[in-house]
């Protein structure tokens, strides 16, 4: 059959979830991972302070559909249009974040803003002026729609988002929430809400409590993706043809592209792989004296373009590929699995959920 299949391992979702708790709230963005057993797993793990993030009406119809609370749930896409917000409101939802004051003031036509917590979302240029970043409001901006709501709130807070470039930088998320305290420190706020953060360990504590206590805040909202399911889930593919063209090796796996790998394009993602079997060899993208046979991993698709990359593996491991032959792919839990297309092939999908440290 021609099944993808997900191994799900919920301990390790429940554990990253409890290493960010202790720093404060967490918020899932559903746009990282739409799994049912995901979402669900997390839905029973949460405090009452937890909830999550949507981007657009199917996340929320499917967090309706597992009887999720719409307090539990803000609405992230601040290009959401004015429909779409509104039907959330008159839903029940009553988090939103803004970086646009003409978007906030429509809102503020038929909200009641003292039941509602609000985002003004910063954007990251503001910080680090060399990458672009086309979301979130000037320091202008933001203190202008904070004025127009300081007071007026349940709860008022600031949020940003660091993409991959910037939180790779050393010492980006404290320069982030320096620059925050040192420009919105006098306005009435509750809350920091973090999207784009790295690992809990990598989060300098000490520093983020100096900040909140500074500013006199209520909360921090840590909003993880990648690193809360990440490393939660591997994925079993399979090779379907090997190649050798002008002395180079091919390898065709049923995933490329278009079936959860598009990180590749993306994001020059450097995934995993290694043969499924209970010798787990694995796949280097360094060549060595161990892996010293080049192959060339394209996908299914049957586009041209469908290259996952060069790697490499030893001579004598090759030559016991087949077609059949199982490649695992690890750590797949951050928008892999959104990320099939149809034009990524019939592939089916299969979640079996696993209990060991690791898979």
């Amino acid at each position: 059959m021609n099944n993808s299949v997900f191994l799900i391992n919920k301990n390790k979702i429940i554990n990253n979830y409890k290493s960010y708790s202790k720093i404060g709230s967490v918020f899932y963005p559903l746009k990282t991972n739409t799994n049912e057993i995901v979402i669900r797993t997390l839905l029973k793990t949460f405090d009452s302070n937890d909830g999550f993030l949507i981007s657009n009406l199917n996340h929320f119809k499917l967090l309706q559909d597992m009887s999720v609370s719409p307090k539990k749930i803000c609405l992230i896409n601040v290009l959401s249009d004015s429909d779409t917000t509104k039907y959330l409101y008159d839903s029940g939802v009553r988090f939103f974040v803004f970086d646009n004051i003409d978007s906030l003031n429509e809102f503020i036509k038929y909200a009641d803003l003292s039941e509602c917590k609000i985002a003004i979302r910063l954007n990251t240029m503001e910080v680090f002026d060399d990458t672009l970043m086309h979301l979130g409001a000037s320091t202008i901006e933001c203190s202008e729609m904070l004025k127009m709501l300081e007071n007026k709130c349940n709860s008022l807070g600031v949020s940003f988002y660091l993409q991959t470039k910037i939180k790779n930088e050393a010492n980006a998320l404290n320069k982030m929430l320096n620059y925050i305290k040192n420009n919105f420190k006098n306005y009435n706020i509750d809350f920091l809400s973090m999207a784009g953060i790295k690992k809990s360990s990598d989060i300098d504590i000490e520093f983020l409590n100096s900040v909140k206590k500074e500013m006199r805040l209520n909360n921090i909202i840590l909003e993880p993706g990648k690193y809360l399911v990440g490393n939660t889930i591997d994925m079993v593919t399979s090779v379907i043809r090997i190649k050798k063209i002008n002395n180079k090796n091919i390898l065709i796996l049923k995933n490329g592209i278009y079936s959860g790998l598009l990180d590749v394009v993306l994001y020059n993602e450097k995934f995993k792989f290694c043969l499924a079997d209970d010798t787990k060899i694995d796949f280097s993208y360094i060549q060595d004296e161990y892996h010293n046979t080049e192959v060339t991993i394209c996908g299914g698709s049957s586009d041209s373009g469908d290259v996952i990359g060069v790697l490499y593996i030893n001579d004598e491991v090759y030559k016991r590929i087949k077609v059949g032959t199982r490649i695992l792919i690890k750590d797949v839990g951050s928008y892999f699995e959104e990320f099939f297309m149809p034009y990524g092939g019939d592939i089916n999908k299969t979640y079996v959920e696993v209990d060991n440290d690791e898979i």
